[in-house]
């Protein structure tokens, strides 16, 4: 072989001569024999080029033999690399032979095999050439990055060296160094060695600085990377640092004269303490300084010519920095100086400024939504301004900014609706097709949150405006206003029929579309078609069934993942509309769906060369790349990738979710695929993926219900076999999600499901999982459970955030609440009256502390008092810790925690009255503002309900004539029905019992009119109404007299009522 003319193959410029060569080479290179070629060529060939390349190439094939040579050829190749570098005059030559060293040093340094390396890189760390040093530098980081622990020894040494680097006169070694510190960060696992890099961290500083200041961005962008590094060391040591590094950030950032990559990369600074130490920057004050520099360079005007999708504006990336403050700190911090700049930018003469002042208010939207519901009426007069601003710059952030509004100040801002509404419809006629856009989504949010009563007056010009566009507007103002076509449906209901032949065809259109330019218009249509067909029904969607599932099914063979993710929502919607009737359809979707489920969506364990794992547009790659050949390197353990792609979560997410669909609507007719889609849920339930896992168990008791439709009990009661196995399948993947799921939404999905199919299959179905599901749900009452742990690096913020991170458990918390009264009904008293003592009941009490959120209270409070139905009387020996509880929750501020402890205490008086006759005076003290019309109606019915069940329970030792009248004004009942039963039963039973009825015989017109009345409530169900038509029957018999004047003043349609129900 001759190696030179290879070596000039390798370097050809002709894509079939170099691939050649390198075959050549690959193949040459299994001998060891070419390494002594490629040495020699390295220290004596004139061409630079050859003398690079053959150090590039033994770096790829020396490690594979280094094993098999001789010490002494060890000892020889390792003096004439160290002689080589020395002498090497090009730049470009002496990287490639320090990178070779670097390689060898990996093998040969933890084993002591290169005796004196480092000491000698610290004397070429000092060198008189530039490139020597920085050699020595690039050695030192090459070799921490993968031998870190082997180097903690000279931890010292190493300081020293970067000290000496950082303060270099030469910018590249400084930059060098830099990423020396950087490679450093992984190891600093230890005290002491933390204190030694502490010291570096100012002259950091000061070399980002100058890097800055003398125009040097690529070493700036290496030392925004390096403080990235050192911010997410496990210790506190940074905290001090954090102003300094906060000024720096900002400072770059709002250099218009460096790179938009540069400014961003320092901006990463603040983005990163937002996300991760929030408390920090609060406690710091560098909140307000950093929102005043980030509201500043939202105003900063957008290059000509400037493509987002390779680089952001400074606009965009200082209001993605202001997104990350509003959803990390709380609003206090936040929303203050964001509405003092919006509120004085709107009013500049500047339209980047009042655009800017509108952006502010978009980013804060999500994260400051309390706040925002809070100053409603302020926010909204700067967007109403905007909207009608004379730039379209302004018009359009105003749009967006009504749009993140209508989304997150729900349901606040739809009392606004009527005096919205009409700008909105105003800058839907906007020339500028960015304007229109948002302006499409505003209304597309308004949309999803307004019932039918409030858009109907509105329908009519919004879809003739919203056809207009989806025919004539650029490709996303189309997409836009398909998608608040969709929610204009979802919206309107019923009453969305009159739209529905205009609206079709249009759809219809888009949902056979091909070109993949109109993929996303596509998917929108699909979805808008979906919802509108829900909308509608099943009788005016009938006639184009047909056509909407052919064109649907045909995308299901086009390879786009985000179609087939809206497509498998169609067909769900679908299959609610016709239940038995989408029995065609059926098994081609079930089969569509376990399709996508199975579809593989990235690799685990393959070799990063592997062209299945190349990251692909809209991929996440997750893990280290190797530079150029260095996974060639690692013989043992090839470097290893994990690949996702993301459309194909959602899709693998939709799918799940419409696994549950099918048999949720088509009942026993889903009996065929029972089993596939039982095995395809189990699978899908131990997915990587949370929200794959969360349709997973959502689906997995709407399973249940198609098998016990297709294979009912049998006549001893008993569950099926058939159903008996989705029980013994479901429940304890269900169950390990307490255990070991770290998704709240996904547990909360798992604790719900399991309490499903628990009320649905009874106590005998589930028998041997009763014992660790009461387990599993204390656990989580307790905050024990994996997805409820705080990662949390900062001790003294480790309270605060846990009073944060109870925010939100509220919901897997409710869920819990859901649980635990299924259990103890299927229990029964006797025997989850144990269970309740040893799992329950100090969980709970902990959830009651002042301490804990409104909402958690609230839900644990409703919790108890289900409780309380099946423990009845068992309840008595907890009364004592529990009603400091009840009565400081009666008086609390929010309406449901008030709301659910009337009640509680109702439920409490029912079952132990003997023990509450002590605490009557102080019961009827607290409920009494709660029975007047100044309360809540739902807490004003449940008040009423509590005191029904008093009368009912211990109507001796109330004082009737006080108590009586006031319930008197409570009633009818307005919101919460299922109190008739205890308060209209508690009213016959005074009027009707011999001790109590004198004693309320001078109100007796008033309960007439009460009790005749509620005979006409449709929502009181028909039980309490024939109680209610008998007792008044009962005394019409036994006082005519007295009675027939009082019947006959009543209202004919109560006088009906009355009679019906009494017959």
């Amino acid at each position: 072989m001759d190696l030179d003319a290879v070596l000039a193959g390798c370097s050809s410029n002709d894509n079939a001569t170099r691939k050649q060569a390198e075959q050549t080479i690959t193949t040459a290179a299994k001998s060891p024999e070419i390494l002594s070629q490629l040495m020699q060529r390295l220290q004596s060939a004139e061409q630079p080029q050859v003398r690079q390349l053959s150090g590039v190439l033994l770096r790829k094939h020396l490690r594979s033999h280094w094993r098999r040579l001789p010490p002494a050829a060890h000892k020889q190749i390792q003096t004439a690399l160290q002689q080589r570098l020395l002498q090497e005059p090009v730049e470009p030559v002496t990287r490639a032979v320090a990178e070779l060293i670097a390689s060898i040093a990996r093998l040969t340094v933890p084993n002591r095999e290169w005796p004196g390396l480092l000491e000698w890189l610290h004397q070429l760390s000092s060198a008189a050439s530039e490139h020597h040093r920085q050699a020595a530098l690039h050695i030192f980081s090459s070799l921490t990055q993968v031998i870190g622990e082997h180097l903690q020894e000279s931890f010292p040494v190493l300081q020293q060296v970067f000290l000496a680097s950082l303060k270099d006169s030469a910018a590249e070694v400084r930059r060098t160094a830099l990423q020396a510190v950087a490679s450093m960060v992984p190891w600093l696992d230890e005290e002491p060695h933390v204190a030694l890099f502490k010291d570096l961290i100012p002259l950091t500083i000061q070399v980002t600085q100058h890097a800055v200041a003398s125009g040097d961005e690529a070493t700036a962008v290496v030392a925004f990377e390096t403080f990235l590094d050192l911010l997410e060391v496990p210790a506190s040591w940074m905290g001090p640092f954090f102003p300094a590094l906060v000024k720096l950030s900002l400072q770059t950032a709002s250099n218009t004269h460096l790179e938009l990559n540069t400014r961003e990369q320092a901006l990463q600074i603040v983005n990163w303490l937002a996300q991760f130490k929030p408390k920090q920057l609060s406690k710091q004050q560098l909140v307000k300084p950093i929102l005043e520099s980030l509201c500043k360079l939202c105003a900063e005007p957008e290059p000509e010519d400037h493509d987002q999708d390779n680089q952001l504006s400074a606009s965009k990336f200082a209001s993605q920095a202001i997104d990350t403050l509003a959803l990390n700190l709380q609003n206090r911090w936040v929303f203050p100086p964001c509405l003092s700049f919006a509120k004085e930018a709107i009013q500049s003469g500047d339209p980047n400024i009042r655009a800017a002042g509108c952006t502010v208010l978009v980013v804060c939207a999500e994260g400051c939504c309390d706040a925002c519901t809070t100053h409603l009426a302020e926010v909204l007069q700067i967007v109403v301004r905007g909207l009608q601003d004379s730039e379209a710059i302004v018009r359009s952030q105003a749009a967006f900014a009504l749009g993140q509004l209508a989304e997150y100040c729900q349901p606040d801002i739809n009392e606004h609706y009527k005096e919205l509404l009409p700008g909105v419809f105003h800058v839907m006629h906007d020339p500028n097709p960015q304007v229109q856009q948002q302006a499409c989504y505003a209304l597309d949010a308004f949309c999803e949150n307004l019932g039918p009563e409030e858009l109907q007056g509105y329908l009519e010009p919004l879809m003739g405006k919203l056809l207009e566009v989806v025919s004539t507007g650029d490709c996303d103002t189309q997409e836009t206003a398909l998608g608040a076509i969709a929610s204009a449906a979802n919206a309107a209901g019923p009453s969305f029929q009159p739209y529905v032949q205009a609206v079709f065809p249009v759809l219809h259109h888009y949902m056979e579309a091909t070109d993949p330019a109109f993929m996303k218009r596509r998917c929108r249509a699909t979805e808008a078609m979906g919802l509108m067909a829900t909308a509608v029904g099943k009788d005016a969607i009938a006639p184009m069934v047909q056509d909407i599932m052919q064109a649907a099914l045909k995308g299901m063979s086009i390879d786009d993942s985000e179609l087939r993710e809206y497509t498998h929502g169609l067909f769900g919607s679908m299959a609610a509309i016709l239940k038995q009737d989408f029995q065609p359809f059926l098994a081609t979707c079930v089969a569509a769906a376990l399709a996508s489920c199975n579809q593989d969506d990235g690799t685990f364990g393959e070799n990063a060369d592997s062209p299945a794992l190349v990251a692909s547009p809209g991929s996440v790659s997750l893990g280290t790349d190797s530079s150029e050949d260095e996974d060639d390197e690692d013989g043992d353990a090839a470097e290893h990738r994990m690949n996702i792609r993301t459309g194909v979560l959602d899709e693998k997410a939709s799918a799940s979710q419409v696994l549950g669909s099918y048999p949720e609507h088509t009942g026993a007719l889903y009996a065929p695929h029972i089993q596939e889609t039982l095995d395809m849920l189990l699978k899908m339930g131990n997915y990587f993926h949370c929200q794959v896992r969360e349709q997973a168990y959502i689906a997995l008791p709407l399973l249940y219900t198609a098998t016990s439709q297709a294979f009912p009990p049998q006549p001893s009661g008993e569950v099926s076999r058939q159903v008996q196995h989705v029980v013994d399948s479901a429940l304890p993947l269900m169950m390990k999600a307490f255990d070991t799921d770290d998704d709240k939404e996904a547990v909360t999905a798992a604790v719900l499901g399991c309490g499903a199919i628990l009320s649905w299959a009874g106590p005998q179905a589930c028998q041997s999982f009763m014992e660790p599901l009461a387990t599993g749900a204390s656990m989580i009452l307790n905050g024990g459970a994996p997805c409820q742990q705080i990662d949390s690096e900062e001790d003294d913020d480790q309270e605060a955030e846990a009073e944060d991170e109870d925010t939100y458990d509220e919901e897997l918390l409710a869920a819990v609440a859901e649980l635990l009264p299924i259990m103890a009904s299927a229990l029964g008293p006797q025997t989850y009256g144990p269970v309740f003592q040893q799992l329950v009941f100090q969980p709970l009490m902990k959830r009651f502390q002042a301490g804990q959120p409104d909402g958690v209270r609230s839900t644990m409070i409703g919790a108890l008092a289900e409780l309380g139905t099946t423990l009845g009387p068992n309840l008595a020996e907890y009364l004592p810790k529990l009603l400091p509880v009840l009565f400081r929750e009666l008086r609390c501020d929010d309406p449901g925690n008030r709301r659910n402890a009337a009640y509680c205490a109702g439920v409490i008086c029912h079952h132990c009255p003997h023990q509450m006759q002590n605490h009557i005076g102080q019961l009827l003290q607290a409920l009494h503002p709660l029975i007047q019309d100044s309360e809540h109606a739902a807490t004003q019915d449940n008040a009423a309900g509590a005191v029904g069940r008093m009368l009912a329970s211990m109507p001796a030792q109330l004082p009737l004539d006080q108590v009586l009248p006031v319930l008197l004004t409570a009633l009818p009942l307005k919101e919460d029905f299922e109190e008739a039963g205890p308060v209209y039963g508690a009213l016959c039973g005074l009027v009707t019992n011999a001790e109590t009825a004198p004693k309320v015989a001078n109100l007796m017109p008033q309960l007439v009119q009460a009790l005749a009345h509620a005979c006409t409530e449709d929502d009181i169900p028909d039980e309490t109404k024939r109680h209610v038509g008998q007792t008044i029957a009962h005394l019409s018999q036994q006082y005519t007299a007295q009675m027939e004047p009082l019947l006959s003043s009543l209202p004919p349609d109560q006088q009906t009522a009355v009679a019906a129900f009494g017959a």
